[in-house]
C-alpha cells in the first residue's frame, strides 16, 4: 500500500464512527488483491455517512465493514462486522477472515 494511501486511511480513520452503510456497493475505485489460495479479494475504502468503512467482496457479495480502532503494537488497520474481518498490516498487505477462512493477499498479483 502506498504511503500516501496509508496516510489517507489513517486520517479518515481518526474521526470514524462504527456505523455501516445500508447497502454496500463497490465503485470503480476498488482495488483487487490476489490471495495465496488463487482467489481475489476486492476492497474499497471510503468515508460514508461519517463512518470509515471497507467495502469488501471475497466472492460472496460485498460486505460493509466498519473501521475498528487499532490494537497496541505494529501499525495495523482493521475493519470488522464481528463475523468478517479485513486487516492491513506491515508485511501482510491484506488478511481476510470469514469464519474459518483466512486468506493472505497482496496487490497486483503478488502472492504471499
Amino acid at each position: 500500500m502506498k504511503p500516501l494511501v496509508l496516510a489517507a486511511l489513517v486520517a479518515l480513520a481518526a474521526g470514524a464512527s462504527h456505523a455501516q452503510p445500508a447497502e454496500p456497493r463497490l465503485t470503480p475505485d476498488r482495488t483487487t488483491f490476489k490471495c495465496q489460495d488463487g482467489r481475489d479479494v476486492t476492497a474499497e475504502f471510503a468515508s460514508r455517512d461519517g463512518a470509515f468503512v471497507a467495502i469488501v467482496d471475497a466472492g460472496d457479495g460485498p460486505h460493509a465493514l466498519p473501521y475498528r480502532a487499532p490494537a497496541p503494537g505494529p501499525v495495523k488497520l482493521t475493519w470488522s462486522d464481528g463475523q468478517r474481518t479485513l486487516t492491513w498490516s506491515p508485511g501482510v498487505q491484506i488478511m481476510w477472515m470469514d469464519g474459518a477462512v483466512h486468506r493472505m493477499c497482496g496487490r497486483g498479483g503478488h502472492r504471499h
